[in-house]
């Protein structure tokens, strides 16, 4: 079964589409930044053409636990982010969620608060899921914000969960509910 959209999905401007390969140079691109990575991975590392080229057609194939799509805005080919929900359990019906805002130029501008409200529909009313689980970074801010702003609820924390420039970083732990999304809806 193709847990993959089969269509892109639309809010006004941003669209959660498949990954084709106008992803790959801006892939390239937020995969060697350096801020992006100290946000959003456990390492920092370099990466060449080849590894993000092999990363992304991994991406574009369907697959029945994860799902990944690029986020974009309409009329513009290249994406901006990416998103997956990933970990997908079906006996469950879980998921966790993950989210890049790539360019940075624009971030703030409410286009990752639009990409995660149309990921939770696709989690809830295709995937037929019931809860979403997201991880952050302590000291991702704009990550902490973006999710609280989307109705997932703080529930936990890992207490240094990862080592970085000689520190330890706490992780905190999100999940949104299929009925608390329904009734957050109405």
């Amino acid at each position: 079964m193709n847990v993959r959209p089969t269509s892109q999905v639309t809010d006004d401007v941003v669209e959660l589409r498949p990954h084709t390969a106008a992803s790959l140079d801006p892939l390239l691109r937020w995969k060697n930044d350096i801020e992006i990575q100290r946000l959003s991975d456990d390492e920092t590392n370099t990466f060449t053409r080849a590894e993000v080229a092999a990363t992304l057609e991994r991406w574009m194939r369907p697959s029945e636990d994860i799902v990944h799509l690029a986020i974009g805005l309409a009329g513009r080919a290249e994406p901006i982010g990416f998103l997956h929900l990933a970990l997908i359990e079906r006996a469950h019906r879980r998921c966790r969620l993950g989210i890049v805002i790539g360019e940075k130029d624009l971030w703030g501008h409410g286009y990752g608060r639009r990409a995660v409200a149309q990921a939770v529909d696709h989690a809830f009313g295709v995937l037929d899921l019931d809860r979403i689980t997201a991880e952050v970074f302590a000291d991702n801010k704009r990550s902490v914000r973006l999710l609280e702003g989307a109705g997932f609820v703080h529930e936990g924390v890992m207490r240094e969960s990862i080592h970085r420039d000689g520190q330890r970083i706490d992780e905190v732990i999100f999940g949104l509910l299929r009925h608390e999304w329904t009734r957050g809806q109405k």
